[in-house]
């Protein structure tokens, strides 16, 4: 949503203030106060209210949610940051098929920086030529590949597995666990519309290693889906926010097909 610039904003309400601005000033303050606010602020999300029952109930409706999902594709900006905080914003385009495959590629003033493909056997990238604009993309490109991955896994069968453990003291959110590949994810779900906010990957010690935050959810078509991604671990931050959303709409044949000089990432 675009903001409005506080002189603009000054000169208009001088044009109309007629022979008296500061009379005129006093009388529009408010509203053009308010209507800062509201430029200013994120857009409120609009989602049906799930009629909470048990556990049990929440675990089958979100495991089918999940199920209802077979692509995703969106436009993207995507926002790479560092441990020591330099950050950079790029462009970019993602299609996706849960659990296993992902697509992103990213540019910059029309050059592109990386191009990241997700296969059920692994995390190939294709950077630049350069060796040093290569050094520079690398670490990014891997950090986006982990978020891609944790992303598809999750939005796709985390909820439909037979170990998930409930935890639910009351309040606006309850927890669900599971065990991947030998680690503990904990996700935070939102009760009053059913829609997991935050999942994080924790050690066996118990400290947080990897949270992916989910936010911003759309109506879309019938499906709830968030259109905002925020990735954080020790390597970084991540965030990609989505525009013009397609779900369940027709790929291309060659979505997934790994560029010729793509290298295998760990």
């Amino acid at each position: 949503m675009s903001r409005i610039c506080p002189r603009k904003l000054a000169r208009k309400t001088q044009a109309v203030a007629g022979s008296d601005p500061s009379l005129q000033i006093a009388r529009t303050f408010p509203a053009l106060l308010l209507l800062l606010l509201i430029v200013g602020c994120a857009p409120a999300e609009r989602l049906p209210t799930y009629p909470w029952t048990d556990a049990r109930s929440a675990l089958h409706r979100l495991a089918e949610r999940s199920r209802a999902v077979h692509t995703a594709s969106a436009e993207c900006a995507i926002t790479l940051t560092r441990p020591d905080g330099e950050s950079v914003r790029l462009d970019g385009a993602l299609v996706m098929k849960p659990p296993g495959s992902v697509r992103l590629r990213a540019w910059k003033f029309n050059q592109a920086v990386f191009d990241l493909t997700l296969t059920p056997d692994g995390i190939w990238v294709l950077t630049p030529d350069d060796p040093e604009r290569r050094e520079k993309v690398l670490p990014a490109s891997i950090n986006a590949g982990k978020m891609a991955r944790a992303w598809a896994l999750f939005a796709g069968d985390f909820f439909a597995s037979d170990d998930l453990v409930v935890r639910d003291t009351g309040g606006p959110r309850f927890q669900v666990e599971r065990n991947i590949e030998g680690q503990r994810v904990v996700c935070e779900v939102e009760r009053a519309t059913l829609t997991p906010r935050r999942y994080t990957v924790l050690d066996q010690a118990g400290a947080a290693r990897f949270t992916l935050t989910a936010e911003r959810y759309e109506d879309i078509h019938g499906i709830v889906w968030p259109v905002r991604l925020d990735a954080r671990s020790d390597s970084g931050r991540i965030q990609i926010e989505l525009h013009d959303v397609e779900l369940n709409g027709e790929l291309a044949p060659n979505a997934f097909v790994l560029p010729r000089r793509a290298q295998r990432v760990p």
